[in-house]
Order: structure tokens, then C-alpha cells, then sequence
């Protein structure tokens, strides 16, 4: 795993180079989405971009690797200066996201707990979103208030009595720091199950964004995910007896998947790892995602850690975040959302 790790940062870097960048421009035109149902009607409704930010402790070393939650979950810098920087660029060209929140971050102490509290508050007055994220294992202010330690970050590995417990318990922690209702919510990893569906349910949250539609990992180790036999691209109603189904329609959760495409074999989140394939995704689904009826939304995922190198400063995928947004901004009808407006039209 190390080792397929260091292949994909060492890719990271190469495709971010001059000479990277000009051979994906020249095969962007390879960029599709499968499965993705179009229509010949006119499309007359808005392209809705949610720019959704996992916000979890860890950030991003010189060399571009990260320091994730799981491995260093006292590294409360992604919370404070990783939310700072996200939000002076959506602020600088006023651009709402969904912050899915770890509650990690109420493990905190002293300066560091104020500096989280700050931007958190900053957050809420600002007209961002703040939703749940879920990793039960790295969570040490779940585990503080469950008095337990969790060895696991997939749902598959709990019953449905811990996984209500863990999403009950979360949701209150944020009810009562932030004095906010949490209604979006993600699991860590995308590690989502049938039983999630339920608590999700039970707990009144109003929606998922999950599901990485034809994408599964992890599958022998503590972080499994398997979206695999889902090719649904618009949102659907979660089924309580399939949570990769999306025939069933039985419960009183919208998922809105993260947007995923196609390129030579390989299938992808629409992520700012690389401008080149995130512009190439957007510009696919805007020309062939049917809106003759209602909105299409485009959903880019990204990490608080992701906006922070160690020392603070700004990274490389903000850079690309930011030019992003220009290119998108430039087509007709397309508007930034958090998935709690987008939900709405």
C-alpha cells in the first residue's frame, strides 16, 4: 500500500508539471462519464458546483504527501488553518461549500481549541454549510463521549445499535458547540452501508454525499468502501435495504454522489488533484448532464488538510481550486451551491 502511495504522489507531481500538464491537455478529450443518462431537450436548468471539503485533522507535507486523521489526529492545524485558507479563496470569489466536519476537532485544547472555535463560527455567519463526517477510529472526542475506542473506519465493521450511536452521539457534540443541526453527512472513506441508511434516517439528517458512484477500495483492511454497482450520476432517495441500490427509494435520504468520470479505464472523483481532468469532468457533464427538468449537481470533494502545508502556508490544490472556479464561473448557468441549497431546488 506504502508503495502504490508513493507511485501516486510521485504522479501527482509529475502531471502538476509543465510537461505533465501539456500531455493531459492533450488526451483530456478522453475524459467521459459512463452511464450517464442525456437528454435532446433543451437544458433550461442551472449546472449547481458544490465544492465539499472533508474537514479532519493532518495536512499536506512539502513533498505533497498527506498526513491524514487516521495517522496523526492531534494535528489540529487542518481544522484551524486548513478551514482559513479554504475559506479566503471561496470567500474571495463568493463561493458557499459544504464543510463535512470530524468532531475530532472538539478534542482540542487551549489555543488551538479557540483558533478551531473561531473559524468554525466564521464558517456559519459566512453562509458555508456544516455538515457530519464520520471516522469512528480517529474521532478522539467521539471516543471521549462513547468512554470506547474504535479500531475501524469502514460501517461494514458495526452493527446497527453502534453506527445510530456513533452518528447520534456526533451530531450532538456539533448541536452543542455550535448550537447548529447538522442535515449532510459523510462517512469517512466513503465507507458508507445499509445500516447508515437507517441511523441516517432515524437521526433526521436530510442528506448523503457518500457514494463515489463505480468506485470501490480498501476492501481488506479497516477502511472498505464499495460503490461498485452503483452508476446513478443524478441524486436518488437511499434505500434502507440496499444502500447500493437505487430502485428501492425507501428511506428519507437524498444522496448526492460525488461526481466521478471515466478516463483510460481508470474511474475518478472529481477532485482538485489535477485542473486539467477536474476542467475536462466539468466540461463533460455540463454539455451532456440533462437539465431539461431540474438541476444537475456537480460534486467536487476536497480535505481541509489538502488547503495546508505544515507551516501553514497555502497549497498547490488551492492554486488549482481557484482556476477552477474561474473556468467554471465563465459558463452560462452554472452557479456555486452548498449541497443544503442545492437539495432545495
Amino acid at each position: 500500500m506504502r508503495l502504490a502511495y508513493g507511485i501516486k504522489i510521485l504522479a501527482y507531481r509529475f502531471f502538476n508539471t509543465s510537461l505533465g500538464k501539456h500531455i493531459l491537455k492533450s488526451l483530456s478529450g478522453f475524459v467521459n462519464v459512463k452511464n450517464l443518462k442525456q437528454s435532446n431537450s433543451e437544458n433550461k436548468y442551472s449546472f449547481i458546483v458544490s465544492i465539499t471539503i472533508d474537514t479532519e485533522s493532518g495536512y499536506l507535507r512539502k513533498n505533497e504527501h498527506r498526513v491524514w486523521q487516521k495517522s496523526e489526529p492531534g494535528a489540529y492545524i487542518g481544522f484551524y488553518k486548513g478551514i482559513e485558507n479554504w475559506r479566503s479563496l471561496l470567500n474571495k470569489h463568493n463561493v458557499k461549500a459544504t464543510f463535512f466536519l470530524s468532531t475530532n476537532c472538539f478534542s482540542a485544547k487551549g489555543k488551538e481549541y479557540d483558533k478551531i472555535m473561531r473559524q468554525l463560527k466564521l464558517l456559519i455567519k459566512e453562509g458555508h454549510e456544516i455538515g457530519l463526517h464520520l471516522h469512528p477510529d480517529s474521532d478522539l472526542a467521539l471516543q471521549m463521549s462513547l468512554n470506547d475506542r474504535f479500531r475501524y473506519t469502514s460501517a461494514r465493521f458495526y452493527d446497527y445499535i453502534k453506527i445510530n450511536q456513533f452518528i447520534k452521539t456526533s451530531k450532538n457534540i456539533i448541536q452543542k458547540k455550535l448550537g447548529i443541526t447538522a442535515t449532510s453527512f459523510r462517512w469517512g472513506n466513503w465507507a458508507l452501508n445499509t445500516d447508515t441508511v437507517k441511523a441516517l434516517q432515524d437521526s433526521k439528517f436530510k442528506i448523503d454525499s457518500s457514494a463515489t458512484p463505480g468506485i470501490r477500495g480498501h476492501l481488506n483492511d479497516e477502511m472498505a468502501y464499495d460503490w461498485s454497482k452503483i452508476s446513478e450520476h443524478y441524486p436518488w432517495i437511499l434505500s434502507k435495504s440496499d444502500y447500493q441500490s437505487t430502485k428501492h427509494q425507501n428511506s428519507k435520504v437524498l444522496e448526492i454522489p460525488i461526481s466521478t468520470f471515466n478516463f483510460f479505464g481508470l474511474t475518478l472523483r472529481a477532485d482538485p488533484a489535477n485542473l486539467i481532468l477536474l476542467q475536462a469532468a466539468f466540461d463533460y457533464y455540463y454539455k451532456n448532464a440533462d437539465r431539461s427538468k431540474k438541476p444537475f449537481v456537480f460534486v467536487i470533494i476536497s480535505h481541509s488538510i489538502e488547503g495546508i502545508y505544515d507551516d501553514g502556508s497555502k497549497t498547490k490544490v488551492l492554486d488549482v481550486m481557484e482556476e477552477f472556479i474561474l473556468h467554471a464561473k465563465k459558463s452560462k448557468n452554472a452557479r456555486f451551491m452548498n449541497l443544503r441549497e442545492a437539495a432545495k431546488l
